[in-house]
C-alpha cells in the first residue's frame, strides 16, 4: 500500500509537466510573455508577480522559457523511445526469429555501436545536421535501441523454446503467424517498461549536449540549454542554472521511479505455502 502511494508523486509530477506541454502546445499561454520576448531593461530581475521565476541574462521570463523547454526535452524523450521502440524491437526479434547469420550479424552490429563514445556519436551527428531538433532527435535514438533489441532477442529466443511455441511450430504454424499471435503478445510487457527506463536517458543526453554547447540551436531551447545559459552565472545568479537542473533531475527521477515499479508489477510474485 506504501509503494502503492509513492508511486503517486512521479506519476501526478509527469502529468502535470504533460498537461503544461500540452497546452504550450495548443497555444495556451502561461502569462503576457513569449519564451523568446527580450526586455534589455529587466535583464537578470529577481522573481516578481510579473515574473515568478525572474529573468535571464537578455530579459527573457524565465518561466515561459522554462516551460517551453519542456516541450522539446519531452519531445525528445518520446521521439527517441519511439526510434528505439522501432529499431531496437525490429533487429532483435529478427535476431532471435532467424538466428545464425543474420543474429550474428545483428549482434556485432550491436557490440560495434556499444563500442563508440555515446558524446562523440551525438556531437558528430548533431553538427552534421547543423544541431537542428530533427538531427538532435536522429542521433538520440541511434545510440538508444541497441538495450531494446538485446531484451527482444533474449525474449524471443527464451519463448521459442517453450512448450507452446514448439507445438505451434510443430504443428506447421508459419513463422509468421508465430511471431504475431504468439511471440510478439508475450514480450510487449517486458518492452513497453523497458521504454520508461530510455526516456530519462534521453533527457539526460541531450541536456548533455546543449549544456556543452553542441545541442538545439537558438532560438530553440530545452532544459539542457537554460542550465547552459545559467552556467555563466552560477556565481551571481544561481536561480538561472537552478531552474531547469531541478526540473531535470525530477523529470528524470519520476520517469526511474515509474520505471521501476512497473518492472516490479512485471515481475512473476512468489507465494510461499
Amino acid at each position: 500500500m506504501t509503494r502503492n502511494k509513492f508511486i503517486l508523486l512521479p506519476c501526478l509530477f509527469i502529468f502535470s509537466i504533460l498537461v503544461l506541454v500540452i497546452l504550450s502546445y495548443l497555444g495556451f499561454s502561461f502569462g503576457k510573455y513569449s519564451f523568446d520576448f527580450q526586455d534589455q531593461d529587466i535583464i537578470l530581475q529577481s522573481p516578481s508577480l510579473e515574473h515568478p521565476l525572474g529573468t535571464d541574462q537578455l530579459g527573457r521570463d524565465m518561466l515561459a522559457r522554462l516551460i517551453f523547454g519542456a516541450r522539446l526535452s519531452f519531445l525528445v524523450a518520446v521521439v527517441t523511445a519511439l526510434i528505439a521502440l522501432l529499431i531496437g524491437v525490429s533487429m532483435g526479434t529478427i535476431a532471435g526469429m532467424f538466428e545464425g547469420r543474420i543474429d550474428f550479424f545483428i549482434s556485432r552490429t550491436i557490440d560495434v555501436i556499444y563500442s563508440l563514445p555515446d558524446l562523440l556519436v551525438l556531437s558528430i551527428i548533431g553538427l552534421i545536421f547543423n544541431r537542428s531538433t530533427t538531427g538532435i532527435l536522429f542521433a538520440i535514438g541511434l545510440i538508444s535501441w541497441m538495450d531494446l533489441a538485446r531484451l527482444s532477442r533474449a525474449e524471443i529466443l527464451k519463448l521459442k523454446q517453450q512448450e507452446f511455441i514448439l507445438s505451434a511450430t510443430a504443428i506447421g504454424l508459419d513463422k509468421r503467424k508465430i511471431f504475431f499471435s504468439h511471440l510478439l503478445p508475450n514480450i510487449l510487457n517486458v518492452i513497453l517498461v523497458s521504454v520508461t527506463f530510455i526516456m530519462p536517458r534521453a533527457i539526460i543526453a541531450e541536456s548533455t549536449l546543449s549544456f556543452l554547447g553542441l545541442g538545439l540551436s537558438p532560438p530553440n531551447c530545452s532544459w539542457g540549454t537554460l542550465a547552459s545559459d545559467g552556467w555563466q552565472f552560477l556565481n551571481t545568479h544561481t536561480n538561472l542554472i537552478l531552474y531547469p537542473s531541478i526540473m531535470i533531475m525530477l523529470t528524470v527521477l519520476s520517469l526511474n521511479i515509474i520505471g521501476d515499479f512497473l518492472t516490479e508489477l512485471n515481475q512473476p510474485r512468489k507465494i510461499y505455502i
